[in-house]
């Protein structure tokens, strides 16, 4: 009998659903590809289903039917679903129709097209903020046999994982991944520059969410933002200005982050890269937020983030726009609506990275603190600045730490 059969057989007995044996790890949708025989499942997948039916690894595994080892159609009939899935924006499909796919690839010893889905799977995982189990395909990747990394591939991976630790709150190690990517393409010809300048964005990030200001900014700075450069894409200059603006808001050159948020945003254009484009009005808006600009140009900034992401974006994504809607509302007195989306955004904490976590902390002290309650102002600013102490941003804790003691006083 195949796999598929005993699959439904077994969760019918269980009383479970699609959805609950999925448990928010394996889509309904894909649940019912394999129960159709249209899929068959990984190791991963095995284990999962095992663990959720209550029934031994071995026993569900014997169930499985292996594909002939040189089934190139199967190959690419997986890859072309994982690829729809992702089309799609069906994050979750997409993450087990890669894993599916990488798996194939990796039995056929097709190294390219692993590594293809195996990254689809972790960029994927990411976006559902399933961010442990990305880090384990990512390291997979990074420590597999089967495909020998170029320089490239190795900083890509590095990055990806640097990006994970940062939202984990793991700055120290997200910094020193990042260092590593950085390093392995530093000598790079130029016509490969694109890699370089990806690590050194993602450098950028980890130094400054850890509050190394000063060697983000030496580092932003070395960045070659000339923008008829010809080695480089428009759109990667205009990610290039958005990370130097970005530490200019955060060092207090509020002039110097506006000059190169305008750079970013004559070249970060919706028909090009609508995501980029509203992620990086979302992020503007909120650097000139946490500044304590509330102008006509931020209250655009947070309109096309809104309108991005009606369109294209993730529910993370939406999360960290509301915040930033609540910092505006707090910004211009209207506690109301700042109570309205700091409750949303509560809500859905385990959606939330590191980076934004801290900063719900601290609109959450702001609230409080406008609305006369010392208390649970001090019991916030208290959270932000024990989570970035944990993390190692000691600077950042102690200026939350000041904003208590004035509470206090």
């Amino acid at each position: 009998m195949r796999f598929g059969e005993m699959l439904r057989q077994a969760r019918g007995a269980k009383g479970l659903t699609q959805a609950e044996l999925g448990a928010e790890v394996y889509s309904p949708s894909f649940i019912s590809l394999l129960e159709q025989g249209q899929r068959q499942p990984t190791p991963d997948m095995v284990r999962h289903f095992a663990a959720q039916l209550g029934m031994d690894v071995q026993t569900l595994g014997w169930w499985v039917e292996s594909p002939a080892a040189d089934d190139q159609p199967a190959l690419a009939t997986a890859m072309f679903a994982a690829n729809y899935a992702r089309d799609l924006q069906d994050d979750s499909l997409a993450a087990s129709e890669a894993e599916h796919a990488a798996v194939i690839a990796h039995e056929q010893q097709n190294a390219p097209a692993w590594w293809d889905m195996s990254m689809l799977q972790a960029q994927s995982l990411i976006s559902r903020r399933r961010l442990e189990e990305a880090e384990a395909v990512l390291r997979r990747m990074h420590t597999s046999s089967l495909l020998a990394p170029t320089p490239e591939m190795s900083s890509i991976v590095l990055g990806r994982l640097s990006i994970i630790a940062r939202s984990l709150g793991r700055l120290d190690e997200a910094v020193a991944l990042a260092q590593e990517a950085v390093q392995i393409v530093e000598h790079l010809a130029d016509h490969d520059a694109s890699v370089r300048f990806q690590a050194t964005f993602i450098l950028i990030a980890a130094l400054s969410v850890k509050g190394d200001l000063d060697d983000a900014w030496d580092v932003a700075t070395g960045l070659d933002l000339t923008p008829d450069s010809v080695t480089v894409p428009s759109l990667l200059i205009a990610r290039g200005a958005w990370a130097v603006g970005n530490i200019a808001f955060r060092r207090g050159n509020i002039e110097k982050g506006r000059e190169y948020h305008a750079l970013a945003a004559r070249l970060l254009l919706p028909q090009a890269d609508l995501a980029a484009w509203a992620q990086f009005h979302r992020s503007s808006a909120t650097l000139h937020l946490q500044a304590g600009l509330a102008d006509a140009s931020v209250r655009r900034s947070l309109d096309f983030a809104e309108l991005g992401f009606t369109v294209i974006g993730t529910e993370a994504q939406r999360l960290e726009l509301a915040l930033a809607l609540a910092r505006y509302a707090l910004l211009v007195g209207d506690l109301d609506t700042a109570g309205r989306f700091l409750g949303t955004v509560s809500g859905q904490r385990e959606l939330l990275d590191f980076e934004t976590l801290t900063d719900l902390e601290e609109c959450l002290g702001m609230y409080y603190a406008a609305l006369g309650s010392s208390r649970q102002a001090v019991h916030h600013f208290g959270e932000a600045a024990r989570l970035h102490g944990e993390a190692g941003a000691d600077e950042k804790a102690r200026e939350l730490t000041d904003q208590i003691r004035a509470l206090d006083a």
